[in-house]
């Protein structure tokens, strides 16, 4: 990647500690890192007039003081900036920064709450198809950007809601040819992301900015490769993981999920098996639905259901998932247990059974 110049760098800088839905979503902690994460951007010579500011804080006393005016993290303002003012500016490398509350969605798509979320409207910005929409001619003027993000990703169904998520899309665009996005997030489907209240901080935003801190009077941007990596390093105790996700162009549409201390397949199941697998479970009526495939991720670990690449199309999702669980020590043993609360006692779990007794090893607990 080709340097780029900090007087042609603009940011998207969001923290949402209060919302419309009440005190029980109070979050004190975002808006103070968006303010730290303002004050690294200045530091490193990102122009004020280059940085929009979207704040809901609880109180006025977390993070730094910063010259940029705040806006509210109000649906309206933060649709103001994606989609008029970042459209028109050109720039060689966009930063977006958001804390606060977030969900998975059944369809597996990381949802934020905007600050004017309540009970009755959680409405909220569709964090995926935001990430597929800068990769067209809406936003014609970066060709770089990074992205981090420091929210739950709890399953939406784990959650109770009453009413479902609203949706909202981003305008359509044509695909531009060799956009870069680096995202890295801070918890994996199903998890919920640390925050520390007292130190009005997240876990995630603290090591982050803390690794970007250490790159001071390095090249800009950063070696985000190895942000990301000093990142999960931080988190390989088992609980919350962030996942690192690169995409190099739509015409390779490369991705690069980066975890803590190389995870490599250990089950000696060949390729003729694992196919034998995808087409048992690509003929379960179950599996051919997008929803009943989310719900039984949630039973794999996180770090493992995080690593999967979700695909629209029944047969690739099961593909990918498969592929993907191979990779993992004890994953495909991880699979198949999850999958043992889809369809109880039907023929597809005998043919389940049988093909875990042929290929897992022995002491496999399934």
């Amino acid at each position: 990647m080709t340097a780029a110049r900090s007087d042609r760098t603009h940011a998207v800088v969001a923290g949402v500690e209060r919302y419309a839905a009440g005190p029980s979503w109070d979050l004190p902690g975002p808006a103070a890192d968006a303010r730290r994460f303002t004050a690294w951007l200045r530091g490193r010579g990102v122009p004020a007039s280059h940085i929009s500011l979207l704040l809901n804080p609880l109180s006025r006393a977390g993070g730094p003081d910063v010259d940029v005016t705040a806006a509210p993290a109000m649906r309206e303002a933060v649709q103001e900036v994606l989609t008029r003012r970042l459209p028109a500016l050109d720039g060689d490398l966009l930063w977006v920064f958001w804390g606060g509350h977030g969900v998975t969605d059944p369809q597996g798509h990381r949802r934020l709450f905007y600050s004017d979320a309540s009970d009755d409207d959680r409405r909220n910005l569709d964090l995926d198809a935001w990430l597929t929409a800068f990769t067209t001619d809406l936003l014609p003027g970066f060709q770089r950007q990074i992205w981090l993000v420091d929210s739950c990703q709890t399953f939406v169904e784990d959650l109770g809601f009453v009413r479902a998520l609203p949706a909202e899309l981003p305008p359509g665009g044509d695909r531009l040819p060799g956009r870069e996005q680096f995202v890295l997030l801070a918890s994996g489907p199903g998890q919920r992301a640390v925050n520390d209240p007292a130190r009005q901080t997240g876990a995630f935003s603290r090591a982050a900015l803390a690794a970007l801190a250490a790159t001071d009077g390095g090249c800009w941007p950063p070696d985000m490769n190895a942000v990301a990596a000093t990142v999960i390093g931080q988190f390989n105790d088992g609980g919350q993981r962030p996942t690192s996700l690169w995409y190099r162009s739509w015409a390779s549409d490369v991705r690069h999920l980066a975890f803590p201390a190389a995870r490599r397949r250990e089950e000696p199941v060949p390729d003729t098996a694992l196919s034998e697998l995808v087409n048992l479970l690509a003929g379960w009526p179950s599996m051919a639905d997008r929803d009943h495939r989310q719900l039984m991720l949630g039973g794999l670990p996180p770090d493992q259901a995080g690593a999967i690449r979700r695909l629209a199309a029944p047969r690739p999702d099961i593909i990918s998932i498969v592929r993907t669980s191979c990779r993992y020590p004890g994953g495909l043993a991880e699979l198949v247990r999850a999958l043992g609360d889809v369809e109880p006692g039907s023929l597809e779990q005998r043919d389940l059974k049988d093909w875990a007794d042929r290929w897992l090893p022995p002491d496999a607990d399934v």
